[in-house]
């Protein structure tokens, strides 16, 4: 049901106050840009261009924060303030509709500009000045404040190509070859509610995360959404639903490419590059989505969900139903997740599986070395994308205190699979010219930085579940002569210390963008006693204008290090590499020229970000080209081979 729809049912439209709200639209809503172009193929929302991701945030957050504060029985508002709720709620449910139901690029920037002027001059200026509290020194509280440079362009900025990438390269002759294997990476997978306390059961199989749904939960009872989202602190699974604690909570991930295709809304993630697979030929009977419960361990995916079962059954079915053998195309953590995959396979089912059923590895993204945003998180609750929100940062910690993010990032046990890996030989200022953490201006090694973490003297009971991984895989920076304690699978989600499958006609490629300023250094500051609050905390006022980090060269969020050092020298290793399966490292130089956190239009069609880069239309013409049987030539146009140079393969890094 639409959501002026469901309005309409919840509140009368006809009465003065909805008269009064449509009026004050008529004078401030921005009319549109230009004539409706041409329409799209389908009748779809509008696939080719959409709001970055904190603008699309900031519209569904207000929304849903207008929504909650009429609707909720528990807050003690004033009936006026209520009221200017109320009637904000409905202006803003009707212009987010017309927006996402957009398709066609002028309509999409016109409904852009009409939602824009509702949530400045409507509804948060008026609905949420209970707010100015957490906010100091304000009266208003409006998208200006929050997306200071968010600003819809003109259509001559964006109509750019009519013709899709899919449909030039079909006609170029390029047809279905390789079944295509999609494995998304983390927070990327819708999750859905199948069971759940009293608070959520409104929202049965209803996304509480990756929908605008998500964030009406969050907004609406913050503790409630938090407490279904957080897995149990000592087992990492389900955990107990309260008050008694007598049935398990239960989130599972959304299935088929819907589950990933689009995360809110209008904001694409692999819509675009489903839809060149499809112009070519692909569809349900050659390509799969690989969705699967991003908070849990590698480990504990196939425990709970067998997840690698029925990867590897869902694989074995395309295969024979195609007869040829599979291309993998992961993004992000992704790639880690099927490094760990084969290494699950060969063990559990046959050493020859990856040869007789992949025929390449394309990873987008791949931080198969970790970054350093997943450690600034769990040891802070924390991290950049925080840090330099500015004046929302305030609202989120309202709702969702430092402490309250740490738990719940520790309980999702994945955050630490893609931790800087390696230690000191990889990640230390002898490689990156930086080090991974500060303390109150002293420079750490990487190792002490993994000590604040946990260390073999002390390891926080809520990452105890994971010690093995913490202490012995995590750090290790080449393949171990003889296992932890016996436990083979403690080194599976590092590729400097796994051994590839032997798979000699396999191929792997590395995509990534570059060119764009990502995290490498962090500053702490000790602030807490780690009871009431976290002890370390990031100095925001370090290393300005940057809120307490020094940035390097990757895609914004991993370094190029962890992009293209397994792929360029780590596997020439026969020791990790026996077969010699070829690597081919290929990097797209960020052309977007917009900040990344800026509400403006996506990154566009040559951006290195590292999600908008699967939106970028040279590696989709590079993927197309490699799944239906062509071939990739290398292109390094960042300092990874210097970089790859001063790391000492022989060695651990702590000479």
């Amino acid at each position: 049901m639409a959501a002026a729809e469901r309005h309409a049912r919840d509140g009368d439209r006809s009465g003065p106050a909805w008269a009064d709200a449509q009026g004050t639209l008529e004078l401030q809503i921005v009319q549109g840009l230009a004539p409706d172009a041409e329409r799209a193929e389908t009748s779809r929302p509008l696939l080719s261009i959409s709001l970055s991701y904190p603008a699309i945030f900031a519209l569904g957050f207000g929304c849903a924060l207008s929504y909650g504060y009429w609707r909720s029985e528990q807050l003690p508002l004033p009936d006026p303030l209520r009221e200017r709720a109320r009637v904000a709620s409905n202006s803003f449910f009707k212009a987010f509709d017309e927006m996402m139901s957009s398709d066609t690029v002028e309509s999409l920037l016109r409904t852009t500009s009409r939602m824009k002027e509702v949530l400045d001059l409507q509804a948060l200026s008026n609905a949420t000045l209970g707010l100015t509290d957490i906010v100091k020194n304000r009266t208003s509280l409006g998208v200006k404040d929050l997306l200071p440079d968010w600003q819809v362009p003109a259509i001559s900025q964006v109509l750019g190509k009519s013709e899709r990438v899919g449909i030039r390269m079909a006609r170029e002759g390029k047809r279905v070859k390789h079944p295509v294997i999609m494995v998304p990476g983390i927070i990327t997978t819708g999750l859905e509610v199948w069971d759940g306390e009293d608070c959520i059961k409104n929202y049965f199989r209803q996304r509480i995360w990756g929908t605008t749904t998500m964030l009406q939960a969050m907004v609406r009872d913050p503790d409630c959404w938090v407490r279904h989202m957080t897995l149990n602190a000592t087992t990492g699974l389900d955990p107990l639903q309260q008050p008694f604690f007598n049935r398990t909570i239960r989130i599972r991930p959304s299935q088929g490419f819907e589950s990933a295709d689009f995360f809110l809304g209008g904001y694409w993630l692999w819509g675009l590059m489903i839809e060149s697979l499809a112009d070519i030929g692909y569809d349900q009977n050659s390509m799969y989505m690989a969705s699967y419960d991003w908070r849990l361990s590698f480990s504990d995916m196939e425990k709970r969900d067998w997840y690698f079962t029925r990867l590897m059954q869902q694989i074995e079915t395309l295969v024979r139903m195609n007869h040829e053998r599979a291309a993998i195309v992961a993004h992000s953590m992704g790639g880690n997740l099927f490094h760990y995959f084969m290494q699950w396979v060969t063990d559990n089912v046959h050493p020859n599986w990856v040869h007789n059923h992949i025929q390449s590895i394309i990873l987008i993204s791949s931080p198969l070395l970790g970054l350093p945003k997943p450690y600034f998180s769990l040891l802070t609750g924390d991290n950049r994308d925080f840090a330099t929100m500015g004046t929302f940062s305030a609202v989120v910690d309202h709702y969702f205190g430092s402490s309250t993010r740490r738990s719940l990032w520790r309980s999702c046990s994945s955050l630490s699979m893609i931790m800087p890996i390696g230690g000191d030989a990889i990640w230390g200022h002898k490689v990156t010219g930086m080090p991974l953490a500060q303390v109150e201006g002293r420079n750490l090694t990487v190792e002490e930085a993994y000590n604040l973490l946990a260390s073999k003297k002390q390891v926080p009971a809520d990452l105890q579940r994971i010690e093995a991984w913490l202490l012995e895989g995590l750090r290790a920076s080449r393949p171990p002569h003889s296992a932890p304690n016996g436990k083979s699978d403690v080194f599976w989600g590092n590729a400097l210390a796994s051994v590839l499958p032997f798979a000699p006609q396999m191929r792997m490629y590395a995509l990534y963008g570059v060119g764009v300023p990502t995290e490498y250094t962090g500053a702490l500051g000790m602030t807490g006693d780690d009871i009431q609050r976290p002890k370390y905390a990031i100095d925001r006022e370090a290393h300005s204008p940057n809120a307490g980090f020094l940035l390097g060269d990757g895609d914004y969020s991993c370094p190029v290090l962890s992009l293209g050092f397994m792929c360029l020298k780590g596997w020439n290793s026969e020791e990790r590499n026996p077969a010699r399966i070829p690597c081919t490292v290929r990097e797209y130089k960020d052309k977007s020229g917009k900040s990344v956190i800026s509400g403006s239009l996506r990154g566009g069609p040559s951006s290195g970000d590292h999600v908008d880069i699967l939106g970028n239309v040279e590696l989709l013409e590079d993927l197309l080209s490699l799944v239906s049987g062509g071939s990739l030539e290398p292109r390094i146009v960042s300092d990874l081979a210097e970089a790859a140079q001063r790391w000492d393969d022989s060695s651990d890094g702590s000479g």
